[in-house]
């Protein structure tokens, strides 16, 4: 390094000197600063500071008796100092409580959204509770606070949609970095007759670190061929740009859409890739099987006939309930015997 550009970086670094001779502080980008009009200069350059302070000199040194070098005028400089980083503090404070309050505002969305509570709860229950809360505790901070935390139905509806495009964003990162993946797929209807593709995921990393997710659930409104299937899950895989050569095996369940040898979906997958995949039945259908090969029938049909006869009247629900209630039970209901297996014996 020259002795010229040894010479021009000092320069540019603030002098502690420059507080008293020419009333200038650093600010916290570096920058000059002066303590008289507030003012920011580009760059620390003592030419500069010395043509700036001649803008104030009259005022300061013969109005306000601040003579360079007097005790006065370091009291001042001290006293504008400290003034200026209470005000700094303040702005900084203020932020992090619009954070708080923002972060709030997700939070209490999520809740609403996780108890299947409707949106306009916060602005209609919520909101009001938590202002009789800081009321209560007299506290006019908080309730200021309460007052500006957004919990308006369209809000909170943002806020779930921005949760939920973070979530899908994230899952998508993870589905890209993993190294192989497996696919799951079960198609049941529902109560409207819709036939509905449920398309999991199971990956793994280069770090072994394993995850299952949900990534696609499609409607087939017309027929559940095997066809229809794989065009529904080639398609998920496609718009959440996949591999398809990390594909190493799929679970379904015994349908003929599915494991059928000419048009089945395994199949189409099977012939789409070129190569042969590792196939197998869903657990949950491989226990159904167990209870059908293994003669426990009664068992099961007891057990059908109790549930269906606690869920045939409302009385005996309500009293179900009860007893549950009393005996501080994990799960206070039951459901009705379907023959979807995953619904009745999961």
């Amino acid at each position: 390094m020259s002795k010229r550009k040894a010479e021009s970086d000092s320069k540019r670094q603030f002098n502690e000197l420059w507080e008293n001779e020419f009333l200038f502080i650093a600010s916290p980008s570096g920058k000059p600063m002066c303590i008289v009009c507030e003012s920011t200069l580009s760059d620390n350059r003592r030419h500069d500071l010395s043509r700036h302070y001649k803008k104030h000199q009259v005022e300061v040194e013969e109005k306000q008796k601040l003579m360079p070098g007097s005790e006065l005028r370091k009291v001042y400089v001290i006293k504008k100092r400290e003034d200026m980083k209470k005000r700094r503090n303040l702005f900084v404070k203020r932020s992090c409580e619009s954070l708080a309050m923002l972060e709030a505002s997700y939070e209490i969305a999520f809740v609403l959204a996780k108890k299947h509570m409707p949106f306009s709860d916060g602005e209609y229950i919520v909101k009001p509770c938590l202002q009789k809360f800081a009321k209560c505790l007299g506290d006019k901070s908080i309730e200021r606070k309460v007052n500006e935390i957004a919990l308006s139905k369209q809000t909170l509806t943002r806020r779930i949609e921005e949760l939920s495009h973070d979530v899908f964003e994230q899952l998508k990162e993870r589905v890209h970095a993993c190294s192989f993946f497996s696919l799951a797929l079960d198609e049941s209807a529902h109560i409207c007759d819709v036939a509905q593709l449920s398309i999991f995921i199971r990956g793994i990393d280069d770090n072994f670190n394993i995850f299952e997710e949900l990534i696609g659930l499609k409607s087939l409104h017309g027929k559940t061929r095997g066809s229809d299937i794989f065009e529904k899950v080639k398609s998920c895989l496609e718009n959440q740009h996949l591999n398809f050569s990390k594909l190493l095996s799929v679970c379904t369940d015994g349908a003929p859409s599915m494991i059928g040898r000419v048009a089945g979906t395994v199949a189409l997958l099977e012939k789409f890739l070129g190569r042969p995949l590792l196939k197998y039945h869903c657990i949950i259908h491989q226990e159904s099987l167990c209870v059908k090969n293994l003669n426990l029938q009664h068992v099961v049909i007891p057990v059908v006939k109790c549930v269906n006869k606690i869920r045939a009247k409302g009385l005996n629900r309500r009293e179900f309930r009860e007893y549950c209630e009393v005996l501080d039970m994990e799960y206070g209901d039951l459901i009705l015997h379907c023959e979807v297996c995953w619904l009745s014996r999961g």
